[in-house]
């Protein structure tokens, strides 16, 4: 709860400086409260990627996920704690996936085509994924955040092909790669 207090007591108080109604102090609180949680979630990332010796494709991973994440939806844990420790989790491992993928194989569009192909499926047939707590109710909504998703699928495909960093390009693919598989049915009952 160190989190929730946190943004309560500063919505409070800028509330009162700036003379917002609850309504609004509310909101704010949610919205600090969501930045504290994205902005730890994403240090535990590069501290987990940096045990691993894998924090930038860590980190890149966690951005290039992200980023389809917001657009996309997907599973959701019932806590933001927990959320935080297994994304922490994931994206450290998946950094150091990067790393042993490029070691041992070396870099393969080859490999990463089909991956790209099915995460382009996977975000084209569930994508967007809303939960209980926040219902996408505009159909409107519901197409554009597919159409973004699929955009934004086809961008890291554009890269993968023009990049030239490999630890970059894997983490990009591995990262939207993860998030596509949170889009599945079985992860969001």
């Amino acid at each position: 709860m160190l989190f929730s207090q946190i943004s309560e007591k500063s919505a409070a108080y800028i509330s009162q400086e700036i003379n917002l109604d609850k309504d609004r102090e509310e909101i704010l609180a949610y919205a600090i409260e969501t930045m504290l949680l994205s902005f730890v979630g994403f240090i535990l990332i590069i501290l987990l990627g940096f045990l691993f010796n894998a924090a930038l494709p860590a980190a890149i991973a966690a951005i290039s996920g992200g980023l389809l994440r917001r657009l996309s939806g997907g599973a959701h844990f019932n806590t933001p704690y927990k959320c935080l420790v297994f994304g922490a989790i994931v994206y450290g491992l998946l950094g150091l996936a990067v790393k042993a993928v490029i070691a041992t194989i070396g870099f393969s569009l080859s490999l990463n085509i089909p991956l790209l192909i099915g995460t382009l499926l996977l975000v084209g047939i569930f994508a967007p994924v809303d939960s209980e707590a926040k219902p996408i109710h505009s159909s409107d909504l519901r197409k554009k955040l597919k159409a973004s998703s699929i955009i934004f699928v086809l961008v890291i495909f554009f890269l993968a092909f023009f990049l030239e960093n490999p630890i970059i390009v894997q983490a990009l693919v591995l990262g939207i790669v993860y998030q596509a598989i949170t889009l599945l049915p079985i992860f969001n009952q």
